[in-house]
Formats: structure tokens, C-alpha cells, sequence
């Protein structure tokens, strides 16, 4: 989105991960333009949009503020300290859009660290939640047009995902959640993703 937006050159994608790249696995701010923190450390996100909520509030500002997040780093304290702490400030400026693939780096979250069921852990901590498709993308935006949901609450939306979905050969797979591809896998992406390309085509999206 950075790069569509005009802050670096698009040919920067194509060395993420690669030694002294501008495109670390995670972003760097002091070598990637519109980076505006390191998030290296999983669960800084949130703890920085809660800042940010709070001070476009202090500010009198309107605007809102996004964050991203997987379920896979949850289990990182300092997110359900800045849970609380939205909620404890009612920011309904600010929502969470938590990626629930159910996998992470070491396997399964439900054997790594389970916080399921997940949409009453955030009801617990003062949060209006609500489940959509990840993949629905008209059900994505529609959320974030109309938020808050419910006034004086933070929202948070958690996706149903399928990691590596439309990947016929990674499709639900652990393995696949760091992943550098060989030029065999490369061209089998490329197959499966060109498929995908045509039957929406064909159904007009």
C-alpha cells in the first residue's frame, strides 16, 4: 500500500527479507519511508494505536485509527494491557482487526497460547466485537465505514482467516507462515493465483 501510495519505489518489494534490504521482515522507520514506528516486537501495535486514539482525542481531532493484528500475538501481555486501557478511556476512535488464522511460527494458537474463545476474552475487557469472513472484503470495509459500533467502545473485528488461502499446496499449513519459496513453489502460486484471477473475472469482480 506504501509503495501504491508513492513513499518508495515498488521495486523495493522484490528485495523483502534480502540481506541489507529497505524491507526487513518487519518494518524498520529509519529505512522504510511511511513507517512511522518499529513494530518489531510483537504486540507493540496496539499499545501504539491506543496512544494514538488517545491523542486525537486530546487534540478535539476526528479522525480514526486501525491497527492490525494477528491472533498469533496475543498471547503478548502488553496487548491486553492497551486492551484495557481502551476500553478504561472509552476511545471508540480507535478499531482492532485481529487476522484469527488459528497458526503461528511454533503451531496451532490453541497449543502455543489459547485465548478462545476469542470475541469474549475482548467483550471481557470492554470491547464491542463482531466476526466476519476474512476474505470478504465488501464485509471489511462496510466495518470500518460504520464504527464505532456502539459509542464510548473501542471495536474489535476478528477474521476468519485461512492462512495462505487460495495456495492449493500451503492452504492451512504452519509451514507456511515464514516463508521464502523456491522457483517450483513460485511458479505453482503463480498458477493457483492466476486461477483465482480468471473465475473472478468471470463472475464480474
Amino acid at each position: 500500500m506504501l509503495a501504491e501510495a508513492g513513499f518508495f519505489e515498488k521495486d523495493i518489494l522484490d528485495t523483502y527479507g534480502s540481506l541489507n534490504s529497505k524491507m526487513p521482515g518487519h518494518p524498520d522507520m529509519h529505512k522504510l519511508p511511511g513507517i512511522e514506528s518499529n513494530t518489531g516486537a510483537l504486540g507493540h501495535g496496539l499499545s501504539i494505536g491506543v496512544g494514538m486514539a488517545l491523542g486525537i482525542g486530546v487534540d478535539g481531532g476526528d479522525q480514526k485509527v486501525f491497527v492490525a493484528m494477528g491472533d498469533g500475538e496475543l498471547a503478548e501481555g502488553s496487548n491486553w494491557e492497551a486492551a484495557a486501557a481502551a476500553s478504561h478511556h472509552r476511545l471508540d476512535n480507535l478499531m482492532a482487526f485481529v487476522d484469527r488464522n488459528r497458526l503461528q511460527i511454533s503451531g496451532p494458537t490453541v497449543e502455543v497460547m489459547s485465548y478462545e474463545p476469542l470475541d469474549e476474552r475482548w467483550k471481557s475487557f470492554g470491547w464491542e466485537v463482531q466476526i466476519i469472513g476474512a476474505h470478504d472484503m465488501k464485509a471489511i470495509v462496510e466495518s470500518a465505514v460504520n464504527f464505532p459500533a456502539v459509542p464510548g467502545k473501542p471495536t474489535c473485528i476478528i477474521l476468519d482467516s485461512i492462512k495462505a488461502k487460495g495456495l492449493s499446496f500451503a492452504e492451512g499449513k504452519v509451514e507456511y507462515h515464514y516463508w521464502k519459496a523456491n522457483q517450483e513453489e513460485m511458479a505453482k502460486a503463480d498458477k493457483d493465483l492466476t486461477e483465482i484471477e480468471a473465475r473472478l473475472i468471470c463472475k464480474g469482480n
